[in-house]
């Protein structure tokens, strides 16, 4: 096959990729034309069908119209980068992100949605973090904790976690901080709301070597809260989160 053959073959294959993602006519040697729409629709369909299960909520907030304009002008004018299809999803975020859209101004928990959305993805398909070595007994106040290493804090300024898409409003507007880890057994994604003192402690107890009991002398003053009501409200918190295996064990 000649270099004027490859080129001939390349070209015929780019129309055919662009056609399919845009919808725009083209002709192409040896095709049918009033056949070629049903190729785009089966590749539309795969595409469309991949993000309405990354994001059944985002689907379920816009208009069968807006989600169709959606997609379509994500499908025709964004080159995506991933090779990986599960990966794609992310990529719409990053497009409604990067563009000036209509539906911003009308959904302004739009992309707290798709970056919640994306997240639950995400941690279930992270690879495997191994976590330090840990025992099992141990007292969650006063001793290092080991916590599983498999998770974000997501923050967010719209309560997509816990409040129905359609019925969030500008009065709902405020800062959220959100955990999300992968159990360890299961490989469920748990997803726990935090107030912002407990988004800050689990923050030091990742990146110090302080125990609870310690960290609360200093949340106490950043945090103008008594350092026995901190220890207090912690004692439970904490015992959820080993409960739910975000804490490990002790170090």
């Amino acid at each position: 096959m000649n270099q004027l053959t490859l080129d001939i073959a390349f070209d015929q294959e780019k129309k055919f990729a662009d056609y399919c993602r845009t919808g725009n006519f083209v002709r192409l040697k040896g095709t049918t034309p009033n056949r070629l729409p049903h190729y785009r629709k089966l590749v539309f369909n795969v595409i469309d069908d991949t993000l309405q299960t990354a994001y059944p909520l985002t689907f379920g907030l816009l208009s069968k119209n807006e989600w169709k304009e959606l997609v379509n002008d994500f499908f025709g004018t964004h080159n995506c980068q991933s090779y990986q299809v599960w990966k794609m999803p992310y990529e719409l975020y990053e497009f409604v992100l990067n563009n000036d859209l209509p539906i911003k101004e009308k959904y302004p928990q739009l992309l707290n949605l798709l970056l919640f959305e994306w997240m639950e993805i995400e941690v279930f398909m992270m690879e495997d973090i191994e976590a330090a070595p840990f025992k099992t007994t141990g007292e969650l106040i006063t001793d290092e904790l080991i916590l599983n290493p498999e998770h974000f804090l997501l923050a967010t300024e719209y309560p997509v976690h816990h409040k129905k898409a359609s019925e969030i409003s500008e009065a709902d507007k405020s800062i959220y901080y959100i955990l999300i880890f992968r159990e360890p057994q299961t490989g469920k994604v748990i997803f726990i709301e935090l107030s912002v003192l407990f988004a800050w402690l689990i923050e030091q107890i990742k990146t110090t070597a302080n125990s609870v009991y310690q960290l609360s002398k200093e949340a106490s003053e950043f945090f103008n809260i008594p350092q026995q009501q901190i220890l207090e409200n912690s004692q439970s918190f904490l015992n959820e989160l080993y409960n739910q295996q975000f804490i490990l064990g002790f170090k």
